[in-house]
């Protein structure tokens, strides 16, 4: 590793407190990369769920289906009356979706594709953190 950072010194730094040095992962082998990146993911999974983003409402005057969130985020009462609606397996099956989005969202945030952080938390569901609730069985249709 010494030979290979020699010319980048900014690429190696001494541990704090320790004779330890710690190197850019750009320099550690491909292998060894992906098994660091794997536990970082895990460990972002493992932590407490996402916090909601708060996005921008525009104003219009005509209501569309795709600006419904943004609306209902404005008025409290038809979000209440939305959710009354929902029966309880209705309201875990969106939940569920929610908490995966976050999920997906913060592994984004954390470097991933969209499409690896969907593949990653599948291929995770089996361990399951304990912040997740338990799987719901899709409606029948």
């Amino acid at each position: 590793m010494n030979k290979r950072t020699a010319n980048s010194p900014d690429l190696v730094r001494k541990r704090s407190g320790t004779k330890a040095f710690e190197y850019h992962i750009d320099y550690l082998p491909e292998q060894t990369r992906e098994i660091i990146k794997q536990r970082h993911y895990k460990s972002l999974i493992a932590q407490s769920p996402a916090q909601p983003v708060d996005e921008s409402v525009k104003r219009s005057t005509a209501i569309k289906s795709r600006d419904e969130p943004a609306i209902m985020r404005q008025c409290p009462a038809l979000l209440e009356r939305k959710v009354q609606a929902l029966n309880d397996q209705q309201k875990q099956i969106a939940d569920t979706r929610m908490m995966l989005a976050q999920e997906v969202v913060r592994l984004q945030q954390a470097g991933m594709t969209r499409i690896a952080a969907v593949t990653f938390i599948v291929a995770s569901m089996s361990q399951r953190p304990a912040h997740c609730p338990k799987p719901c069985s899709a409606p029948a249709r």
